[in-house]
């Protein structure tokens, strides 16, 4: 049964790299139908460097409010705006600044039909800016380089990372690490069921608690089951936000949304 898939991906002020994830995009080798959608953040260079380039991809020219800010809110939001548009059964998610191994959707298709499951993701490999494997001790995704190291031994300890190996995920059975938003294979009515958040405050910010790891939070808490292939088929290169020595992507950035202890709105 050929199964129809919608890839999003949100860009803003990268051009060269985005058109990295377009062309590992095209370089999927499946037999399924895939639909890539790039969601251009209000950033002009980048539409006029996309325009006519990849005939085969869908490229969205969204431009922002004067009170819309770069951040995981705004992410999500985008995020959720492809979803909605998509008629695809499935949809995956590939940050602008990664890419994927060509068996990448082809191995969460037949995770997902083998699990009879919803949600699947793939593990990662962490790599540097330059392409090469991330080796360091060092939990990239902490700022203060001793609770790095600390969390680096817990992260070993549970078998989410081994020494020498720059490949990270959960063991069979464990949900102890988020899985990032570009390993997942998600129904579409799922994540019209289960939305990203777009609310996030400042604890989020001191918590580096992104739209992805509120997802996998979402779906543990609702029971959702998930399934792993156990493959590490996105090719994760650190230093977005997340895990940046500054935390920010432009000068509009903003994690929180809502101030603590203030009310959301819709």
């Amino acid at each position: 049964m050929t199964e129809t898939v919608t890839a999003i991906t949100l860009t803003r002020h990268r051009p060269d790299l985005v058109q990295r994830a377009i062309r590992s995009v095209q370089a999927q080798k499946t037999a399924h139908v895939v639909h890539h959608v790039v969601l251009i953040d209000d950033c002009p260079a980048t539409r006029d460097a996309l325009s006519g380039r990849y005939p085969g991809t869908e490229v969205i020219y969204l431009p922002r409010e004067p009170h819309e800010v770069s951040g995981p809110s705004r992410s999500s939001r985008l995020r959720n705006y492809g979803v909605r548009r998509s008629t695809d059964t499935w949809i995956a998610m590939l940050d602008d600044d990664n890419e994927w191994t060509p068996d990448h959707l082809d191995s969460l298709v037949d995770c997902v039909r083998s699990a009879g499951v919803r949600a699947a993701y793939s593990h990662v490999s962490l790599l540097t800016q330059d392409g090469q494997p991330y080796l360091e001790q060092r939990w990239p995704w902490a700022r203060d380089p001793d609770e790095a190291a600390e969390l680096y031994r817990e992260k070993v300890a549970k078998g989410i990372i081994s020494p020498g190996s720059n490949v990270t995920g959960n063991p069979p059975g464990v949900y102890d690490e988020p899985a990032d938003t570009s390993s997942w294979l998600l129904a579409r009515e799922l994540l019209l069921e289960v939305p990203y958040d777009e609310r996030f405050t400042a604890d989020d910010a001191e918590n580096l608690q992104g739209e992805d790891d509120k997802l996998f939070l979402a779906l543990l808490a609702r029971g959702e089951p998930m399934a792993c292939t156990g493959r590490p088929t996105l090719r994760y290169y650190l230093g977005g936000y997340s895990n940046s020595p500054t935390g920010r992507t432009d000068a509009t950035f903003s994690w929180a949304s809502v101030p603590d202890g203030a009310a959301p709105t819709n």
